[in-house]
């Protein structure tokens, strides 16, 4: 009588603007017992993965009748939107012109030196799914957990022409939408935007840019600076690390899964 999560995302990367869909099945139970209901325990936290044991709180709970085809579907889009928002102030530990950002002395993301972690941009998502019916003695049953993998949700956008995909083999029910272009694993990886690589800016001007930290393969950046003649005359390396801004060591903490980097004249100075 097991819980079977029968379609999920493709990708543990999700963004909140994409349909963030779980089927879910109990053949045995669907075709044995009445009022039958699939549960699902929804677990978004802000700090590490969800540990799920038989006292945790969910953060949300929705219930759904099988269809006809003895499934039940859920789509948590709306659910997770509310859980992740824009970061508009940089996240203590970093900096602005050297003074420590904290919560007495908070800066404006777009004004910190190196680097930021996130605050509200990422969650960890984990769900747990259940089935619940009514025995022949007329008792409600809840039975078969069944625990999603932790799926790291971020406040992005679907364009037109993005590309769903579907999986194959094991996955071949699944499908989403892939953002390994954004995982900074090769040089030809991308920093969240679409703005032109190319950027004029004032030496008064600030500005940041945004990147997916997935993993521990970015160790640091590094600024070429030229002269008015287009002439190489240096350049410096800033390495991802808690002075800088960042983190040391890689871990599952979520705020480290988004860093913000300050790449304008006015953040180098």
């Amino acid at each position: 009588m097991a819980t079977l999560i029968e379609q999920k995302p493709l990708y543990t990367q999700v963004p909140v603007g994409q349909e963030v869909i779980f089927v879910v099945s109990n053949n045995t139970i669907v075709a044995s017992f009445t009022n039958v209901r699939f549960i699902a325990n929804v677990y978004i936290s802000d700090t590490t993965p969800s540990t799920i044991t038989t006292t945790s709180i969910p953060t949300a709970t929705f219930k759904t009748t099988p269809n006809n085809a003895g499934v039940g579907i859920f789509d948590f889009r709306q659910v997770v939107e509310n859980y992740v928002s824009a970061d508009n102030m940089a996240a203590n530990f970093s900096e602005y012109k050297g003074v420590d950002t904290t919560d007495n002395t908070p800066h404006p993301i777009h004004l910190i030196d190196k680097y930021s972690k996130n605050k509200n941009a990422t969650r960890w998502l984990t769900i747990q799914f259940k089935t619940q019916y009514t025995d022949a003695n007329g008792d409600v049953q809840i039975v078969s957990p069944k625990l999603s993998v932790d799926y790291r949700l971020f406040n992005g956008y679907l364009k037109y022409s993005d590309i769903l995909k579907m999986g194959t083999g094991s996955t071949a029910n699944d499908f989403g939408y892939d953002w390994s272009k954004f995982k900074m694993n090769t040089q030809t990886d991308s920093f969240l935007s679409n703005a032109p690589t190319t950027q004029y800016a004032n030496l008064e001007d600030y500005g940041t840019l945004a990147f997916l930290a997935p993993n521990d393969n970015l160790n640091y950046i590094r600024l070429t600076y030229n002269d008015s003649s287009g002439s190489q005359i240096g350049t410096e390396d800033i390495d991802k690390t808690v002075a800088n801004g960042a983190y040391n060591t890689f871990s599952t903490e979520i705020s480290s899964r988004l860093l913000y980097f300050g790449c304008f004249p006015a953040n180098l100075q």
